[in-house]
């Protein structure tokens, strides 16, 4: 093989070292060359491949997967739902139930929303049922990880005996995301609040309002280095930038679909231009090897 960053979408031609006796020995066994195949560099979906990496799922998606996909394709961010089997023996009720509360945009009921209801309800001459099927978790989101590249990825196929390459730039970790859990705790805050305006517009009905006074209070921050809070900036900058951006709906289609047979033909080259390698054979090796050498004085 031959370095790839001189030109796309060109044929990359195999040449191999001249073999040593020794060499020849041990090919002449089990090692035997049943093939030689031209390899050829498309970059058509370069700048779409993703690498998907889920660190914590150890089975493949089979027929429960993902029914909703999300992105933001600046910030380079994936969502995937994948849904629940809220019917299984394995599933906690109560549980899902509890945390199903983050998933709406409902508040929770304190005991004085609760004493209303009841008390509207008895004027009404109705009472309410609620649906657990519907108060249930049924889902759980997996949110990305951008991982940075440390090194270079390649996704191949062979096609008429001829292996086509196209760059993976684009490597992320799926992991659940628990953002609905922070919001169940923000419910709670704001039951809490209620809770204690009512106590409070009690207690001023009885001993009438309070007569203290709201004063104004300025706070200034010391700058701790030019260095560190440049960098801050940039990295608040990122995230804002990220929250900013508007998630798109994506339609998630698996290996088998036949909108991902339409695309898979991209993998392939359409360029047969020969490639001009600029490396040696002992710096192609050394470049496999991983091993960096010392200057020598």
């Amino acid at each position: 093989m031959t370095d790839f960053a001189s030109q796309s979408n060109s044929e990359a031609r195999i040449s191999g070292l001249e073999p040593t006796h020794d060499n020849m020995e041990l090919d002449e066994g089990d090692d035997e060359l049943v093939a030689e195949l031209p390899v050829y560099l498309s970059t058509t979906l370069a700048d779409h491949l993703y690498l998907f990496q889920y660190p914590l799922r150890n089975v493949p998606f089979l027929k429960n997967g993902p029914t909703a996909a999300r992105m933001k394709p600046n910030a380079k961010m994936v969502e995937l739902d994948l849904p629940l089997n809220t019917r299984s023996s394995h599933y906690s009720t109560e549980r899902g139930e509890d945390f199903a509360m983050g998933m709406n945009d409902k508040a929770i009921k304190t005991a004085y929303d609760r004493r209303m209801e009841e008390h509207e309800e008895e004027k009404m001459g109705r009472f309410a049922h609620k649906n657990k099927e519907e108060e249930l978790l049924d889902k759980i989101t997996m949110t990305s990880t951008n991982i940075p590249v440390q090194t270079n990825y390649l996704v191949g196929v062979i096609h008429e005996n001829e292996v086509h390459l196209t760059p993976l730039n684009t490597m992320i970790q799926m992991r659940p995301g628990l953002t609905y859990i922070d919001k169940i705790d923000q419910k709670y805050k704001d039951a809490n609040k209620r809770i204690q305006d009512v106590e409070k517009q009690e207690e001023e009905a009885k001993t009438g309002p309070s007569q203290s006074k709201a004063q104004a209070v300025q706070l200034s921050a010391k700058n701790s280095g030019n260095e560190g809070t440049a960098r801050r900036n940039l990295y608040s900058m990122a995230v804002r930038n990220a929250d900013e951006e508007a998630w798109q709906a994506m339609a998630y289609y698996d290996e088998h679909t036949i909108q991902a047979e339409s695309v898979f033909p991209n993998l392939y080259s359409k360029s047969r231009e020969a490639l001009s390698s600029n490396m040696t054979h002992m710096d192609y090796l050394d470049r496999l090897s991983g091993i960096k050498k010392e200057p020598s004085e």
